[in-house]
């Protein structure tokens, strides 16, 4: 018998190892072993709530998950919980909203975006069941091959001491020449952004299922005494005249959707932020902008973050 236990011992030894390296190394801090998680994945955002949940939440895709959270407690005075991931479809956004507001704890303000791009049918991505299973299952979640891929690379870049990037950058000439050679009249990542994005939108069409469930949303937040505010982050010039003009998308969104919204937020009294046709405090594209969605975080974040907490404020 004892030779038993000393056998099933050994065996025990490289899963404990493994377990103890992935729980040190995973960066979504599922088991809140850390101050706080390395990563914007999904299951790091939702986790952090449940471990800790806010009252003041950001709800939207990685237009909104790279805030300096520190810049935001102190440009609107309040402490806000950060639970925008990349990739988030408006139909992910909404449930994750009505997961918080079904959880019981206390919500007082919900930031939700929405833009052009997640209000295309086309652009429907559910993976909010998946997740949930995942938090509510730490077996599936250690078993998850893509979640030890992480942890192995965390760890890999903790022995090299690579160190965090961020969307951000100093553009050189070399930024600026195509592959032929010519000079582009804005930095390549920019200048490429619309030819990325253009075979999902140039089919677009209007995702009325999800444009009503917000309309359900703002209807909830006021029944419940949420303070609810719908941004529209801004997106960057060649994005609307060679994605938007382009494809019908400005007549549609100038058409219907802001005229609905702007009609929700005088019946439901929520703060409606457009910036994404309207206008912003990015006035330089090619400086501001990392591509054509995503401010660059050391010269545009920081002071549209500035301009949205201010006007919320």
């Amino acid at each position: 018998m004892k030779n038993i236990l000393k056998k099933m011992a050994l065996l025990a030894v490289p899963v404990v190892v493994w377990f103890a390296f992935f729980a040190a190394f995973e960066p979504n801090n599922y088991f809140g072993l850390k101050a706080s998680a390395t990563s914007s994945q999904p299951v790091a955002r939702v986790r952090a709530y449940q471990q800790a949940p806010g009252q003041n939440l950001i709800l939207g895709d990685s237009r909104l998950a790279h805030f300096d959270m520190a810049l935001v407690d102190s440009l609107s005075g309040q402490e806000w919980q950060n639970l925008a991931f990349g990739g988030a479809s408006l139909k992910e956004t909404l449930d994750l909203a009505d997961y918080v507001l079904d959880s019981g704890n206390p919500v007082s303000t919900l930031l939700v975006e929405v833009s052009f791009y997640t209000l295309n049918a086309g652009y429907n991505t559910d993976r909010f069941a998946a997740l949930e299973e995942t938090l509510n299952n730490p077996l599936a979640y250690c078993l998850n091959l893509e979640y030890n891929v992480n942890a192995l690379t965390v760890a890999m870049d903790t022995l090299r001491g690579t160190p965090d990037t961020i969307e951000s950058g100093d553009w050189t000439d070399a930024d600026y020449l195509a592959e032929d050679g010519t000079i582009l009249p804005l930095h390549r990542k920019l200048y490429d952004y619309t030819a990325t994005i253009t075979p999902r939108c140039k089919s677009w069409a209007l995702n009325t299922e999800q444009l009503a469930r917000l309309g359900a949303l703002a209807e909830r937040c006021k029944a419940e005494g949420v303070r609810l505010i719908v941004v529209l982050p801004p997106m960057a010039g060649n994005v609307r005249t060679e994605v938007c003009d382009a494809f019908g998308i400005t007549d549609a969104m100038q058409g219907t959707v802001l005229p609905q919204l702007q009609t929700w937020a005088g019946e439901y009294s929520f703060t409606l932020l457009d910036y994404e046709w309207g206008g912003s405090a990015i006035t330089d594209d090619d400086t501001q902008f990392y591509d054509g969605f995503h401010l660059d975080e050391k010269y545009g974040l920081p002071q549209w973050t500035a301009e949205l907490f201010g006007d919320i404020a």
